[in-house]
């Protein structure tokens, strides 16, 4: 590969990764050209890619955004792969593994960052299991209603109760 194609790949991955709120580190051996493209696939209708590189490339793209955390050098060894998000990290990362249960021994997940934090494969797949976003704020908006719909229930009743007794005291002095 001549300097000027390894210039230009390490300018693309510095762009995609620092706009990425996941990066995965995946051990693609053994795969298929096939399978990587239904893997791509499938990560593209949650905006996610897959894309294989060059470790050398990969930890000068990392390095140059600050991306770099101990640890991620024992991870990049070997072939490997990258699932980058730039989206909603959570919906990759279940696309991902769902893909894998169909898939089984397909790839295997080194570690990752999320969100700049070094992360292990265990808490890849942990994360995968989390509510997708929208869920998540859905939840979050219901936790934060709950109290005002309860003062509200309150306040009416009480409101209610003061109209009846209002209209008690009414129609005993007009008898």
């Amino acid at each position: 590969m001549q300097k000027q194609q390894k210039a230009m790949i390490i300018d693309e991955l510095t762009d995609s990764l620092s706009k990425s709120q996941l990066v995965l580190f995946t051990d693609y051996k053994g795969m298929s050209v096939e399978t990587i493209s239904k893997l791509r696939e499938e990560l593209s209708k949650v905006n996610a890619q897959y894309r294989v590189v060059k470790n050398t490339l990969l930890k000068i793209s990392l390095k140059k955004i600050n991306l770099y955390p101990d640890g991620v050098e024992d991870h990049l060894q070997g072939t490997t792969a990258i699932m980058y998000a730039q989206d909603d990290p959570v919906l990759a990362l279940k696309s991902l593994y769902n893909f894998l249960d169909e898939n089984a021994n397909a790839l295997v997940v080194k570690s990752g960052l999320f969100e700049g934090n070094f992360i292990t494969a265990d808490q890849a797949k942990e994360f995968s299991n989390l509510p997708p976003r929208d869920v998540l704020i859905a939840q979050l908006v219901g936790q934060f209603q709950a109290p005002i719909y309860a003062l509200h229930a309150v306040l009416s009743g009480t409101l209610k109760k003061l109209l009846y007794a209002l209209n008690e005291v009414g129609s005993k002095k007009s008898n």
